[in-house]
């Protein structure tokens, strides 16, 4: 783990992040153990594509039914033409307990 958003938000996040991997970084969005999912999701969409692309970050993993997707389709086409990865995993496999 080379960065942990805090409250400058997601972008600036894998900005920094981007920074110490250099290239083909990793960005996993998910729900904080004891996150009120009522009011605050992880969220992304194809800005936050975009911002990965600036880091040449490769994948983005998001926590499947508890990440808000703002224009999928979008997101997907762009992550898609900028050679990216997109995935939804599981609890499970977000926190280590089954192999990826």
């Amino acid at each position: 783990v080379l960065a942990m958003e805090a409250i400058e938000g997601t972008d600036e996040t894998i900005r920094r992040g981007g920074l110490l991997a250099r290239e083909k970084a990793v960005v996993v969005k998910v729900c904080k153990p004891k996150q009120d999912k009522r009011f605050d999701l992880p969220t992304v969409g194809t800005d936050t594509v975009r911002v990965m692309a600036e880091v040449k970050a490769s994948v983005l993993a998001i926590e499947a039914g508890k990440t808000l997707v703002f224009d999928m389709t979008e997101m997907v086409k762009e992550a898609d033409r900028l050679g990216m990865v997109v995935t939804a995993l599981d609890e499970d496999q977000i926190r280590g307990a089954k192999s990826l």
